[in-house]
């Protein structure tokens, strides 16, 4: 299905870039409170702090994730861009997978976690499992980044078609030798 351009194209291109910076906004906001938890100097502060982390997370990081990843792949299907033309979007295609992934399943249910364990505000869990949090959040939220500038940036040019042998194209001719005869004898 092609996205003529008009209010259609329009409205999934705004989904979109909505549900997409939202992600990146609630991924620094998660990382903000868990950082915070981290440095938290009592376990009933930490406990809050991880608990507001992980509302804030497990309630829009699947929405905002999920609608970024369907409307970028309505947006590239529908457009001249496709999935497989340009290097930037299957890059960025390859990252939003993985963030998504990571996000749904490792992230958000870690920081669940941390909420989880400081729930009555009296013990906090291991510094190396809060720090390898904040640093997972970092990684991820560095690559939400970097996805989001390769939407604007749009670097690496085209994807080159393969070319096919003479032994796809079944007439065992050189690619062109067909039209290059045809030139010759006009």
């Amino acid at each position: 299905m092609r996205l003529r351009p008009g209010p259609q194209r329009k409205a999934v291109l705004s989904l979109h870039v909505i549900a997409s910076v939202g992600w990146l906004g609630v991924h620094a906001g998660v990382l903000t409170l868990v950082a915070a938890g981290l440095a938290a100097d009592g376990a009933a502060r930490a406990g809050a702090l991880y608990g507001s982390a992980a509302t804030l997370g497990g309630l829009l990081v699947p929405v905002l994730s999920l609608t970024a990843v369907a409307t970028g792949l309505v947006c590239a299907l529908g457009t001249q861009w496709g999935l497989f033309r340009h290097y930037w979007v299957a890059a960025k295609l390859a990252l939003t997978a993985v963030l998504v992934a990571g996000s749904n399943l490792q992230l958000m249910p870690a920081t669940a976690g941390l909420a989880e364990a400081t729930r009555g505000g009296t013990v906090l869990p291991p510094f190396a499992d809060r720090l390898s949090l904040v640093i997972a959040l970092s990684v991820a939220l560095s690559v939400l980044v970097a996805a989001s500038l390769l939407s604007t940036v749009k670097p690496f040019g085209r994807i080159r078609p393969r070319r096919r042998s003479r032994e796809e194209d079944g007439s065992g001719a050189p690619r062109g030798s067909a039209r290059a005869a045809q030139r010759a004898s006009r």
